[in-house]
């Protein structure tokens, strides 16, 4: 019987090109994958671009009187209520989202903002994922819908604690969002465009309708402290060589793993001087 033997050449060939198809593809997911959370970025951030540039058109409705005018309190505040147990300030920007891939109708009605996140009243609510907080690729786990985007508070773990007074110099170290007030954007003086407002992590993800670190927190610099940075660090990790911030003026940038630690650290500020960003 007569047999067909394939020459060793060709076979590797076959095999070079399926190794290039596989490697393209990858790729193409990969780039998917990042732009993707670029995506959900400019959304959490579009009160932002509103404000920078009140023309600026999303593309899904929004009502736009319902905007905060402000970077929002990083917690829907109660008195006597610590700031991890109250509701986070997605809340807020519940309305700017895209009703169409996510459930902002519903939440809105469910979201009983004169109680604490743990109150049962917010259970459902708590229960509900919102598919803009939530990271291409990651797959979350059974309890309360997790976020995969937190505010930058400043520099420290407890920079969303700091105060800004009217009068006074404003903390060098605080960042856009605060937990018990409003972060107005005039006080932003290192400028909209070069300050961070919110990020992705994938470290210890936390429920989006919660306050206190689960959905804002501050780089820190401590000895010891975490990369800033990808795979097993503060921010990002999602992304091998990318990691996403939305800044002040709505806008989002990616910063690889050769942006200057110094340089994550000083946008992560409002008013500690400011840095031109270049990598």
């Amino acid at each position: 019987m007569f047999r067909y033997v394939i020459p060793a050449a060709v076979l590797a060939l076959a095999v070079l090109v399926v190794g290039f198809i596989i490697a393209a593809v990858q790729k193409a997911r990969y780039n998917a994958g990042v732009e993707d959370s670029i995506n959900n970025l400019r959304q959490l951030a579009f009160f932002a671009a509103h404000h920078d540039d009140p023309a600026a058109k999303p593309r899904f409705k929004v009502d736009v009187t319902k905007l905060p005018g402000a970077v929002p309190a990083a917690t829907v505040v109660l008195e006597g209520v610590p700031p991890d147990e109250r509701l986070s300030w997605l809340v807020a920007v519940l309305p700017s989202l895209d009703q169409r891939r996510n459930p902002v109708e519903a939440l809105l009605a469910q979201v009983q903002t004169d109680k604490p996140w743990p109150a049962p009243a917010n259970q459902a609510a708590a229960q509900t994922m919102l598919p803009v907080v939530l990271c291409p690729g990651f797959a979350p786990a059974a309890g309360p819908a997790p976020t995969c985007y937190v505010g930058v508070a400043g520099v420290g773990t407890a920079a969303a604690a700091l105060p800004l007074a009217v009068g006074v110099p404003t903390p060098p170290r605080a960042g856009a969002f605060r937990y018990d007030a409003p972060t107005p954007f005039e006080r932003i003086s290192d400028g909209l465009s070069q300050t961070l407002l919110v990020g992705e992590t994938a470290n210890e993800p936390g429920p989006w309708l919660r306050g206190g670190p689960s959905t804002v927190r501050g780089f820190d610099d401590a000895p010891g402290a975490l990369p800033q940075t990808g795979p097993g660090g503060q921010f990002g990790g999602f992304f091998p060589n990318a990691t996403n911030f939305a800044l002040c003026d709505g806008s989002v940038r990616t910063f690889t793993p050769r942006t200057s630690p110094d340089v994550l650290l000083q946008m992560a500020t409002i008013a500690g001087g400011g840095v031109s960003v270049t990598e």
